[in-house]
């Protein structure tokens, strides 16, 4: 099992709290003193925002072993 990366967490956290914060504004759970359009197009903005950002951390590509230990980005 591999350890936990503390920038792997900060991105899932971000992604949790973005995408909670657009259903907060879609459900009214947030109330701003705004038009209701302006809060419900800010909070679809919110959750497809966090769906992006946990999908393009989940699918983040990984460097190859050789990089990660020469730091080089050839591999010849």
């Amino acid at each position: 099992m591999q350890p936990l990366d503390p920038a792997k967490i900060f991105a899932y956290a971000i992604a949790a709290i973005t995408f909670s914060a657009g259903i907060g504004l879609m459900t009214g759970l947030l109330d701003y003193d705004v038009l209701p359009q302006v809060r419900y197009t800010f909070g679809a903005v919110l959750i497809l925002m966090g769906l992006y950002r946990f999908v393009v951390t989940k699918f983040k590509p990984k460097p190859s072993k050789w990089r990660r230990i020469t730091n080089v980005d050839d591999e010849e």
